[in-house]
């Protein structure tokens, strides 16, 4: 009888979920909190016959009842009890703030923080080739080029990090490359001690993000602003303003968007208000953006970098009448004739190790340089 017994709840364990779960869904979270598209149903055909086991079991992965409810439960008892997060690329830090930590070849910024990954000087010259090459091939076609760093939100709120993840000397990579590099003559420039310094008034980094807030991008625009056109407004000549509270996207990769959603969002309302622009041009993601503007700068800037590069979007078309943005995964070199900038950056966060190292190629190869190293990664 008890035999019997177990055998039932394990089955009804098994199928009760599936059954009860399409009474109940329209009154659970489904949102998607995965920074991928979920595997769909497969086609049910003859030609597609011997893919179909694989393909359903990928979308009832993805689509399983009650996942949303299960991962939140997990993480929370992780957290709970383990003090640690469930998702291998975020780590749980001091008051809740939420690091990504990704740890993989080409983007590494644990090792980042750990200072684990220092280059040697073959490397670091090799760095300075692509930053050459690039840099020639530019001033060919009449365009200035410039390279921004942004430190890892770790690098700046370091002190929010659990403290059973040590460091290892006094230098980064990026510490000990970047004066290197600039002794090269290289136009090369470290945002870290701008931000380090507006860190001691203002939260310039989410804390529940990967990136930067507004008042982050805009101490990075006025640095790069500074490097282009010799002028930049402090942000303590500004108002700044809270606008609200928000989560961010390591909230929702732990699938505690509603839990993690106090963070503080800040608006700059007077920044060249004189000056007014418009998108004249996007591609369906946001990734690919122009802008014009009533600049007196009747020069055009073509900024290339990864998603930090999205937030400089608020500020720096206010400085050229024409401004193109396009992420790593946009940027293609016809642009240049299509454009004809005038001035050419290239911005990358500091765990983008990466397009770092291989900014010749990308800045020369555009799109397919840049997926063929992430190719060459997987392989």
């Amino acid at each position: 009888m008890k035999k019997a017994w177990f055998i039932a709840s394990f089955v009804l364990s098994l199928t009760a979920p599936t059954l009860l779960y399409p009474l109940v869904k329209d009154h659970l979270d489904q949102t998607n909190y995965e920074n991928r598209t979920l595997a769909s149903f497969p086609e049910l055909s003859l030609a597609n016959l011997e893919q179909i086991p694989v393909q359903f079991e990928a979308f009832y992965n993805d689509h399983v009842p009650f996942k949303n409810l299960f991962v939140r439960a997990k993480t929370k008892i992780d957290l709970e009890l383990l003090g640690e997060s469930s998702v291998s690329t975020v780590t749980v830090g001091k008051d809740n703030w939420l690091f990504y930590t990704v740890e993989e070849k080409g983007e590494d910024a644990l090792a980042d923080y750990q200072r684990t990954n220092l280059y040697t000087d073959d490397e670091i010259a090799a760095i300075g080739g692509q930053i050459r090459d690039a840099k020639e091939w530019l001033d060919a076609r009449g365009i200035r080029f410039f390279v921004f760093e942004a430190p890892n939100k770790e690098t700046i709120y370091g002190e929010y990090m659990p403290d059973k993840i040590r460091t290892y000397g006094e230098q980064s990579r990026l510490d000990q490359a970047i004066p290197q590099l600039r002794e090269m003559g290289l136009p090369i420039q470290d945002l870290k001690p701008a931000l380090l310094e507006a860190k001691e008034n203002w939260q310039i980094y989410y804390k529940y993000d990967t990136h930067w807030n507004q008042l982050g991008s805009f101490v990075g625009s006025q640095e790069i602003a500074q490097a282009l056109t010799g002028t930049s407004i402090p942000l303590s000549d500004l108002t700044v303003a809270e606008s609200g509270t928000c989560s961010g996207d390591m909230a929702r990769m732990l699938n505690l968007a509603g839990e993690y959603s106090d963070d503080v969002e800040y608006v700059i309302a007077d920044y060249l208000p004189e000056i007014q622009f418009e998108r004249t041009e996007e591609n369906d993601q946001g990734t690919f953006a122009v802008f014009e503007s009533n600049a007196p700068n009747d020069r055009t800037l073509l900024l290339v970098g990864d998603s930090f590069s999205q937030g400089l979007k608020y500020y720096l078309p206010k400085l050229y009448q024409t401004s193109v943005f396009a992420t790593f995964d946009t940027y293609e070199s016809w642009m240049l004739d299509r454009y004809q900038p005038d001035d050419f950056v290239y911005l990358t966060v500091e765990r983008n190790q990466d397009k770092f190292e291989r900014i010749g190629e990308i800045v020369k190869g555009g799109t397919a340089a840049a997926k063929a190293g992430e190719t060459e990664e997987e392989g």
